[in-house]
C-alpha cells in the first residue's frame, strides 16, 4: 500500500476573505468623522445675551413701540439659531457628523440668559409692562418666553431664506473667480431665495391689505398693486412698492436669461 504524497511547499494558500461590510468588489464604507461646534455656539450665546442686555438696559422699552424687546427676545434667538443650523448643514455637506452637545446652550442657557437680563427692565418700568405685582411680572416673563420660542421658529426660516443663500452665494462667487466651469449656474438659487426674502420684507411695508380679505383672498389685490391697477388695497410706500416690482422682475430675469442663452447655444450647435 503506497503512502500518501508529501505536502508540497507550493500548495495554494486559502482564499482570502472579502471585506466584512459586503461582498467581493464592494468598496469599504466611508466613516464620517464627528465634529463639535460647541465653542462656536457658546460664543454665539454669550454675545447674544450681552447684546440683549445692552438693548434692554440702555434703551427705553417704549421706544419705537417696543422694538428693543422684540429685537432682543426674537431677533437674537433667530440669529443664533440660523447660524447654528448653518454650521450643522455645513458639516453635513462636507460629509461630517455634528455632535449635538451644544443643544443645552442653545435651548436652555440662551433663553434663561435673555429672561434674566429682561427682568431688570421689567422691574424698572412697571407702568409700561403692566407689572405692578409679582404675578404680573411672571406673566410678562411668560410672554417673553413666547417671544423667544417665536425667535427659534423664525430662525429656521431665516436660515433657509437668508443665511444659507448668503453662504452659498459667497462660495459660488469664489468658484466663479477661480474660473471653475459652470460655477455660475450655482448663483441662481441663492439669488432667487434672497430676492424672495426681500420681496416679503419690503412688500410687508409697502401695502395695506386690511380691506383685502384674509389669506388667499389678498393675493389678487397684491397682483393688482404690482400691476398698478386700482383695487381694495392701500399703498403705504410707493418707493417700497417699486422695489418689490424690481425684485420680482429680477427673479424672472434670473430664469429667463439662462434659458434664452441655452436656446441660443442649442441653435448655434444645430446650425454647425
Amino acid at each position: 500500500m503506497s503512502s500518501p504524497p508529501p505536502e508540497s511547499d507550493s500548495a495554494p494558500a486559502p482564499a482570502s476573505r472579502g471585506p466584512r461590510n459586503g461582498g467581493a468588489g464592494e468598496p469599504p464604507s466611508i466613516v464620517k468623522p464627528w465634529v463639535s461646534i460647541l465653542r462656536f455656539v457658546i460664543g454665539l450665546v454669550i454675545v447674544g445675551v450681552a447684546v440683549g442686555a445692552l438693548l434692554l438696559w440702555a434703551l427705553e422699552p417704549s421706544s419705537n413701540d417696543g422694538a428693543p424687546q422684540f429685537v432682543a427676545l426674537v431677533g437674537i434667538p433667530l440669529t443664533v439659531t440660523a447660524l447654528t443650523i448653518q454650521m450643522v448643514a455645513r458639516n453635513s455637506f462636507a460629509n461630517r457628523r455634528t455632535r449635538f452637545d451644544f443643544l443645552w446652550w442653545l435651548f436652555a442657557v440662551l433663553p434663561a440668559g435673555l429672561l434674566a437680563v429682561s427682568l431688570p427692565s421689567i422691574l424698572a418700568n412697571p407702568g409700561y409692562f403692566g407689572a405692578a405685582s409679582t404675578g404680573e411680572v411672571l406673566g410678562v416673563l411668560a410672554m417673553n418666553v413666547v417671544l423667544v420660542v417665536l425667535g427659534y421658529g423664525f430662525g429656521a426660516l431665516a436660515w433657509f431664506f437668508v443665511v444659507w443663500p448668503l453662504f452659498h452665494l459667497v462660495g459660488t462667487l469664489i468658484r466663479v473667480f477661480r474660473g471653475e466651469k459652470h460655477a455660475a449656474a450655482g448663483l441662481i438659487m441663492p439669488l432667487v431665495l434672497l430676492t424672495l426674502s426681500g420681496v416679503i420684507l419690503v412688500g410687508a411695508g409697502a401695502l395695506d391689505l386690511s380691506d383685502a380679505g384674509p389669506g388667499r383672498f389678498a393675493w389678487p389685490q397684491i397682483l393688482l398693486a404690482l400691476l398698478g391697477i386700482p383695487g381694495s388695497y392701500g399703498v403705504e410706500s410707493e418707493f417700497a412698492l417699486w422695489i418689490v416690482r424690481l425684485l420680482i422682475l429680477s427673479v424672472v430675469l434670473l430664469f429667463l436669461i439662462p434659458w434664452l442663452l441655452s436656446r441660443r447655444e442649442t441653435r448655434s450647435a444645430r446650425a454647425e
